[in-house]
């Protein structure tokens, strides 16, 4: 599971997330993207949950797809979604109480501004379309400010709320901290900033993965 922070409005919409992806245990297995941008469709997919499952679709809706925009995409998703994560599951070994949320935030083909929807395993993956405003998950204070200025600070608070739980219920959150800006112009994706035990974390990653290899 992972940390998500954003922001929508008319014109512009900012997705941010962590990047750090940990074993069973709770302990630094790999860094990874949790949010990605589809040019042709103009469209940020993310997610939260089971780890991976997010990528897979974004990898699915931009090479076994033909849609238009993400009105279209948004069509389809719920059903594609369904048969995706049902085959998941079984490669993956997950329990059947396995949660997972996918995200998808996109210029409208109809509209030309920002639209957005999330789509909730526990709901069947029904199209739930999103209003304009902030968006955290897990829970942490919304704080005023700069946008890309005060991420780092929710995404520290929210850190330290999972840190206060038992580690079978915990979020781990690390890494670094990537925004995606979406606007009708393209989508840039920058670096707003790092957690203090990043170089640490690094470090056990591939401390982790020469053990494992050799």
């Amino acid at each position: 599971m992972s940390s998500l922070i954003f922001y929508t409005q008319p014109d512009a919409a900012v997705v941010a997330t962590d990047t750090l992806a940990v074993s069973p245990d709770g302990s630094p297995f790999s860094f990874c993207t949790k949010a990605g941008y589809i040019p042709n469709l103009k469209t940020i997919i993310a997610g939260t949950g089971a780890g991976g499952f997010s990528s897979q679709w974004l990898l699915h809706a931009s090479t076994r797809m033909v849609v238009r925009g993400i009105h279209n995409l948004d069509f389809h998703t719920p059903k594609r979604l369904r048969e995706l994560w049902e085959t998941y599951k079984k490669e993956y070994s997950l329990t059947d109480d396995s949660t997972t949320t996918v995200y998808q935030f996109g210029i409208s083909e109809e509209s030309g501004e920002v639209v957005s929807f999330a789509y909730r395993s526990t709901n069947n993956f029904q199209s739930e379309p999103l209003q304009f405003g902030t968006g955290v998950k897990p829970a942490c204070t919304v704080l005023e400010g700069n946008l890309l200025d005060i991420i780092p600070d929710m995404m520290a608070e929210q850190r330290k709320n999972e840190a206060e739980k038992p580690h079978s219920e915990r979020v781990y959150i690390g890494g670094e901290i990537i925004a995606l800006i979406l606007t009708k112009e393209g989508c840039n994706h920058i670096k707003i900033g790092e957690f203090e035990d990043f170089v640490a974390d690094e470090k056990a990653v591939f401390e982790n993965f020469n053990r494992m290899t050799n």
